[in-house]
């Protein structure tokens, strides 16, 4: 049994989210809302806001296209990438929303309409729209260029500034078409017919084709392929035939064969050149065998325009061979995800090819081989739901598993399961944490991947998240797919934003803070301020930002003047230590150019850090709660608020506000220096040359709670400006008290 009489709780470390019944420690939280982990010396610091990413001024004039405005600022964002290119200085924030893919430059400095379009710079549109079901579009770097994928519309491959085009071989190279050879047109017998070419070589001559003896026949056949910028190589076109034989002596010469209306490539492939094939003289005609005959290179023509060629190499000279179906070949365009690993791209998944994976050829991105794939339906596990590289191992995952692809004996691919019973949909969540592994939401916590490198260490997956037990049921299953999550180096946390159930949106968000090991969560207090939290999408820049893409929420149509609309959370946004939530946009008048849209600072809502359920280690006495004492760090004139809560009770009871300073000298001439006007406030307003400085410092506050007898406790403090908890002191009382027991109401006669 606990000491009895008055006694103290002291925590000098208040910690993260520990929702389970039985938590290991007293000083957890049941709630932490929008902090972060202090860099310097611990602690919570409720120091967060957000700002707008491209800054629309005081006054937003985005001219009277209402289609693009709608695409920009009012439909949600589903899908964010920030994309560094390789070896240049160039950053590209890629966003898209309302059917819309396209990045913005930066803000300029000037908010004018045709300066504010200059920056946005449109990569596609019409695009397909995901579902909530469906994760939507995945973004692939591969050295320079980027490959965007969604399964429904045509992957593209994205050079940077407004340079895209179709990405791989998805339609048959088309057939050279060869001329026909007419040699008795040149012993004067017969005119030379429309369509027929026959230049024509000495029988001696060291160029020309063919067989220059009667009636020896001769038999070629061409095909064709592609070469794109990126150095690969479409697969080989159908057969084009051509023959003839000489039959007299003005006749005995060598030719050469004319390919008019030389096939160009699609100008959407970035096709930079084309090889022809043929194969050697095979004396017969083999038409029916013409697709298994020897092709070999005859020329590689450095262009996509040429429409004439006239072939005049000897079979002697030919020596490279044509690529073989098992070296290129075409790929449907429903691969729904992707990555870059060991030199090559890999996709896979998609209505289409639910457990099919195909990978390209390494070093030649759009180079698929026929029988480079792996088909993984003949193991449990379900539809492929993302794929995701992890060092030495490619992570396919699954609906009810995760399996790994790496590097056997021989250089030869091996595909494994890691779990059979591990799977998820959220394939969006996927990030590589230093020091924890490859983090991923899944249908019952968060989970990491870890280990696996080269030198005996075995990979596994564990869950992570026993903390949440109260959380990670609100997140909604079905929905899934559309979780989002992102990793700052900068903020060193692995930050998830997530659909709850019941709702459409992604409106809540869970933490993991590197620093500590420890949870936190970004939600609204207030449930008429969710919306204030539509974060729909996440990303990092290479600084460390967090970049937000939201679902902005208007009041009224943003067209209407009558109806006064106002819009929030319009545009991107970065997560910074801003006092603000990002601005307001209120349309005010509308001219000749353009709708004109005022704008204002959203004030931040209310963050908090919220204690467990404390049972002071012993539920067999009762407890009366003096006061609670909280070591902060103050950092001005500002406010806390202490509510509590006694033996599982809804009902809140209000401590009041304290300000963030020193409290034997509050409302004296001798307090803190506070900065604005006098407002009757203070006794001490700063004055510039009157008064000095002070530095943030620790310092403690104390609330009276007073509460009668009670088996629990629980406290909150809160408040929407910059705060920072360290630690916390309980002043309490054990009562001698044991539990009653219920027989003996049956004693006294009372019903059961």
């Amino acid at each position: 049994m606990a000491a009895q009489g008055k006694q103290k709780l002291s925590f000098n470390n208040l910690a993260g989210i520990e929702q389970r019944w039985q938590a290991p420690t007293q000083n957890a939280a049941d709630d932490v809302t929008a902090a972060r982990v202090d860099p310097l010396g611990g602690g919570w610091l409720f120091d967060r806001g957000i700002e707008p990413w491209w800054d629309p001024g005081s006054s937003f004039t985005p001219g009277l296209d209402t289609a693009k405005f709608k695409k920009l600022f009012v439909s949600k964002v589903d899908a964010l990438f920030v994309w560094a290119k390789q070896n240049t200085e160039q950053v590209y924030y890629i966003a898209e929303s309302g059917g819309a893919l396209y990045y913005f430059w930066g803000n300029k400095g000037s908010t004018a309409p045709a300066n504010f379009y200059n920056d946005w710079v449109l990569i596609a549109d019409d695009r397909h729209i995901p579902k909530l079901n469906e994760p939507g579009t995945q973004f692939i770097p591969y050295g320079n260029r980027l490959l965007i994928i969604n399964g429904y519309d045509k992957p593209l491959w994205f050079y940077g500034r407004e340079r895209v085009r179709d990405f791989g071989f998805t339609l048959p190279t088309p057939s050279p078409e060869p001329l026909d050879i007419q040699p008795d047109y040149l012993d004067g017998t017969d005119d030379l017919n429309e369509g027929v070419a026959a230049p024509n070589f000495a029988s001696n001559s060291t160029i020309g084709l063919g067989f220059a003896t009667n009636d020896d026949p001769n038999n070629f056949d061409y095909k064709m392929t592609f070469i794109t910028d990126t150095g690969s190589e479409s697969p080989l076109s159908s057969p084009s035939g051509i023959s003839w034989q000489t039959d007299s002596s003005a006749t005995q010469r060598k030719f050469g064969v004319v390919i008019k209306n030389l096939p160009s490539g699609p100008t959407s492939n970035g096709i930079v050149a084309r090889r022809l094939y043929r194969t050697k003289n095979q004396r017969v005609d083999t038409v029916a065998g013409a697709s298994d005959a020897v092709y070999y290179l005859v020329n590689q023509i450095n262009d996509n325009v040429t429409e004439f060629y006239v072939d005049v190499i000897p079979d002697g000279q030919l020596v490279d061979t044509a690529p073989s179906i098992a070296d290129t070949s075409t790929i449907q365009s429903g691969y729904s995800f992707g990555a870059t690993w060991n030199s090559s791209i890999w996709l896979g998944g998609g209505s289409s090819n639910p457990t099919k994976i195909i990978y390209s050829k390494q070093g030649l991105p759009e180079q698929f081989g026929a029988f480079d794939y792996f088909d993984i339906g003949n193991t449990a596990g379900g539809a492929i739901t993302g794929i995701a590289p992890y060092y030495n191992n490619l992570v396919i995952f699954r609906q009810r598993a995760i399996d790994i692809i790496r590097v056997g004996n021989g250089g030869m691919y091996q595909v494994s399961q890691l779990n059979p019973e591990i799977g998820t949909t959220a394939v969006n969540t996927a990030k590589l944490v230093p020091g924890v592994g490859l983090m991923f939401m899944g249908y019952d916590g968060v989970y990491a991947i870890s280990g696996g490198l080269d030198g005996g260490s075995a990979i596994s997956v564990q869950r992570i998240s026993s903390g949440l037990a109260k959380e990670i049921p609100l997140i909604s299953r079905a929905a899934l797919p559309r979780a989002v999550a992102v990793y700052s180096a900068k903020e060193r946390e692995w930050w998830c934003h997530y659909i709850p159930n019941g709702s459409l949106v992604n409106k809540r968000g869970i933490v993991f803070h590197t620093d500590t090991a420890q949870w936190s969560l970004r939600h609204s207090i207030d449930e008429a301020d969710s919306y204030l939290w539509a974060y729909t999408a996440l990303a990092s820049d290479p600084s460390g930002n967090i970049i937000i893409g939201t679902q902005p929420t208007w009041t009224a149509n943003p067209f209407d003047l009558e109806l006064e609309p106002k819009g929030y959370l319009v545009g991107l946004h970065v997560w910074s230590g801003s006092p603000n939530w990002g601005k307001e946009l209120a349309l005010t008048s509308i001219t000749e150019a353009s709708y004109v849209y005022t704008t204002a600072s959203v004030p931040k809502p209310l963050c908090r850090w919220q204690s467990d359920w404390f049972d002071f280690a012993d539920n067999s006495i009762k407890y009366r709660i003096f006061n609670v004492e909280m070591e902060i760090i103050g950092y001005g004139d500002t406010e806390m608020n202490l509510t509590w809560q006694n033996d599982y009770s809804y009902e809140v009871n209000d401590a009041g506000n304290q300000k963030m300073s020193k409290s034997e000298k509050l409302f004296t001439v001798n307090e803190d220096p506070v900065v604005g006007a006098d407002n009757g406030a203070s006794k001490n307003y700063f004055a510039p040359g009157k008064q000095a400085l002070q530095e943030s410092r620790r310092m403690r506050l104390r609330w009276d709670v007073n509460t009668g007898l009670v088996d629990t406790f629980k406290f909150t403090v809160s408040s929407a400006t910059t705060f920072h908890v360290l630690g916390v002191d309980v002043n309490y009382e054990a009562v001698p008290m044991i539990p009653l027991n219920q027989r003996i109401n049956l004693q006294r006669g009372q019903p059961q």
